[in-house]
């Protein structure tokens, strides 16, 4: 009976831990390059790095201004950029804050 409840149990941990490990922000990221969905209404309110609202701006769409910014060197406003296209995934907005210098990296490529 001890066992199966640790068996449960190891089961349990790698089920947290595996579904833990998906959000990153390079992968956050990739999604936002293909997704060229209209944003939700909420999201065409939000007010982008450049002080204008996001509009029709689709998530692709602020993948490719937070590229052009990381390749001008300006790693902060291309981070903001990046992280708004997940407007309504606050864990992939953090992942994306959190993994910045390998997010960094994926843009400036």
């Amino acid at each position: 009976m001890q066992r199966k409840h640790i068996r449960t149990g190891i089961a349990l941990a790698f089920l947290l831990y595996s579904t833990g490990t998906r959000a990153d922000g390079v992968s956050a990221v990739k999604s936002c390059e293909t997704d060229n969905d209209a944003p939700e209404d909420n999201a065409r309110l939000t007010i982008l790095p450049n002080g204008e609202s996001r509009g029709s701006d689709t998530a692709a769409a602020l993948i490719k201004m937070a590229r052009q910014k990381a390749k001008e060197g300006k790693d902060a406003e291309a981070i903001q950029w990046a992280a708004l296209c997940n407007f309504s995934e606050a864990a992939e907005q953090a992942a994306i804050k959190k993994d910045r210098t390998l997010v960094l990296q994926y843009l400036k490529q």
